[in-house]
């Protein structure tokens, strides 16, 4: 089996004795994924809950920015957020089977981490739209996790 010098799947092995005999290792913007690849840590998010803010909040500014474009335009990128809101909702806030599962009853306690994550955004931006689409999601994060009465 031949390997790609620049390869992050390389074995560990083989990447340790390239590096004590002078090999450099990968630069720049692979030095950190290669490193991460090595340690076996690539697949893994030490933070799943703060990438999903994350996600929900860049999805929210599509969606404020696609709603100021011409309407014919604007109606594919409004529904490309909302699909992407929907499906990160469904993966952390969902009914089983979710993203993180949760075996007990009511709702999983990173929900409301996501929605106060969400309401601290919302409300560090001036009132408008951005705010409106993050406090909406912030709801609808609670609703689809059950912990509102419908």
């Amino acid at each position: 089996m031949s390997y790609n010098l620049m390869s992050s799947r390389m074995p560990s092995v083989i990447l340790e004795w390239l590096i004590r005999h002078g090999w450099e290792g990968p630069q720049g913007a692979l030095a950190g994924y290669a490193e991460r690849e090595r340690r076996g840590l690539a697949g893994s998010d030490p933070m799943p809950i703060r990438t999903a803010v994350t996600q929900l909040v860049e999805a929210a500014r599509a969606k404020d920015l696609a709603a100021r474009l011409p309407e014919r335009q604007s109606s594919a990128f409004v529904e490309r957020a909302e699909s992407s809101i929907e499906t990160i909702l469904d993966d952390y806030c969902g009914t089983p089977p979710r993203h993180i599962p949760w075996p007990w009853p009511g709702p999983p306690p990173w929900v409301f981490e996501i929605v106060s994550a969400l309401s601290a955004e919302a409300y560090a931006v001036e009132a408008g739209g951005l705010r409106d689409n993050l406090l909406d999601i912030a709801g609808r994060a609670l609703q689809k996790a059950g912990a509102l009465a419908q």
